[in-house]
């Protein structure tokens, strides 16, 4: 029995998976990672707690598949992108990883931003790897080497540096076009390119593993991997153009896949376009605080679980009785990038009570998506549908309100955590189990579910897209201004 094993290192937790050769999930287990807010608009991890994190999920994964380690034939990892690890040269964390909802570095986007967007086909934003590399250098950090989460874990792995061109074109660094680092950009934010992974396909071998990893075998082959914002999509067989995709876990990612690059030519774009693992192009928006927005509310309703925050949501009528939520908790992303904004209700009324709240913040959050999926509609991209992939496809009251909101049906992916599985599946590849990732997508199974559009929340979007500009002014104050 020949295996693989998928890891996805998330914000909230590290997850595996083991599969067979036909990337059947045997079984997964998670551990949990503690995020730090030193300072608002402050966010840092541990790499210390990724690579504990890894050898539990890994073994007890195994565990539960009644797997014998021997049989696992390679290791493939995806994990948040925008984050940026400094290592000494032996590949020791010199400080906490900055993680993607970290906003600190709004000083030191040092670039031409018309340069970064035409080279990259990204935005010139603080919440990107150049901008985090820049602000810790400025602190006295002086790295051997500058890594993303996913690439850090490969190089503990392996003692390889290596990343693929997906995960290379979120750092403002990477030139689209060539498939290689920019010399431009590099010296634009004082980067020696040499401090840079190499860049690698994310199905190609990184290198084997140094030492054992929770029994499985030193010179076992992993992966060089890709970003969580890739391989969501890709565990749920995405490898081709056609619907548009929302990823709903602790982040919200909404996108599409191009045959070609496109580039946002909007006044203030709101998407960027990656390189995607099957050959293809990721035009997104990279994402605001979703499923965290929906824990938050929870939390601050007095509820116990998101099934609670759900049913209450679902005795409120559409429009939430006027309640509007801008889904701002870690910055806004939609419908333009303001970093320093701040989450909003709006309209609270005497007359209104917990279920308008809730419902208002499952609209908020589905307004957001109807702004990117109306963009990617404007650019020529998947107008018909959405595929829902994580966690937030599991509740039918939500994923009805977005089939609303955008006036799409909505499909919601058979298996909710894809992420490890798109691991996995370059881990196939990268051992030969399987020939390509287009017969890697063919084993996922078809979707679940369908919504289809009812009642109408357009008077309720407009309403959501007035107090965004109304509110433009007060998201320009940096928040390190701002006491919490």
């Amino acid at each position: 029995m020949r295996l693989v094993v998928g890891v996805d290192l998330g914000t909230q937790s590290l997850k595996a998976v083991v599969c067979d050769a036909e990337l059947r999930v045997l079984a997964d287990h998670q551990v949990p990672i503690a995020t730090v807010h030193p300072q608002p608009g402050w966010a840092e991890q541990d790499p210390a707690s990724w690579d504990a994190a890894l050898e539990l999920a890994v073994a007890r994964a195994l565990t539960a598949a009644g797997a014998d380690a021997g049989d696992v034939a390679a290791i493939g990892l995806a994990g948040q992108l925008d984050g940026c690890v400094a290592v000494d040269a032996g590949g020791a964390a010199l400080h906490p990883a900055l993680i993607w909802q970290d906003k600190r570095a709004h000083d030191f986007v040092t670039a031409d931003p018309a340069r970064v967007h035409a080279v990259t086909k990204s935005c010139a934003r603080l919440s990107h790897m150049a901008a985090k590399i820049a602000w810790l250098r400025a602190h006295g950090i002086r790295a051997a080497r500058w890594h993303q989460p996913t690439s850090y874990l490969v190089a503990r792995l392996t003692g390889a540096h290596a990343l693929d061109p997906a995960h290379a074109s979120t750092t403002m660094l990477f030139d689209l076009a060539a498939g290689a680092w920019s010399s431009e950009l590099c010296a634009a934010f004082a980067i020696d390119p040499r401090e840079l992974p190499d860049v690698r396909a994310a199905t190609s071998i990184a290198g084997e593993l140094r030492a054992p990893l929770a029994g499985i075998a030193a010179g076992t082959p992993v992966a060089v991997g890709t970003g969580d914002d890739f391989a969501t999509p890709l565990g749920a067989g995405v490898v081709a153009p056609g619907r548009a995709i929302c990823a709903v876990g602790t982040a919200e990612v909404v996108g599409a896949l191009a045959d070609r690059p496109i580039l946002d030519d909007a006044r203030e774009p709101m998407l960027e376009t990656h390189a995607y693992p099957s050959g293809a192009y990721f035009v997104e928006n990279p994402g605001w605080l979703s499923g965290g927005a929906v824990r938050w509310a929870t939390r601050m309703l007095g509820l116990g679980s998101d099934a609670e925050l759900d049913a209450l949501a679902a005795s409120a009528p559409p429009g939430a009785g006027g309640v509007t939520f801008v889904p701002a908790l870690a910055g806004a992303m939609t419908p333009v990038w303001r970093p320093h904004a701040r989450g909003t209700l709006h309209g609270l009324a005497a007359s209104h009570d917990r279920a308008h709240v809730a419902r208002a913040v499952l609209e908020g959050l589905a307004f957001a998506e109807r702004d990117v999926v109306d963009r990617l509609a404007a650019l020529g991209l998947s107008d018909a549908s959405v595929l829902v992939l994580g966690g937030g496809g599991k509740s039918r009251v939500w994923t009805q309100i977005r089939a609303d909101v955008t006036r799409r049906p909505h499909e919601v992916s058979a298996r909710s955590d894809t992420c490890a599985i798109g691991a996995a599946m370059l881990a196939a590849v990268a051992a030969g189990l399987l020939p390509d990732l287009a017969a890697a997508a063919r084993t996922a199974p078809p979707p679940s579910a369908t919504f289809m559009p009812g009642a109408s929340l357009d008077d309720a979007y407009e309403r959501y897209r007035t107090l965004h500009a109304q509110l433009a002014s007060l998201a320009e104050r940096p928040w390190a201004t701002v006491h919490a």
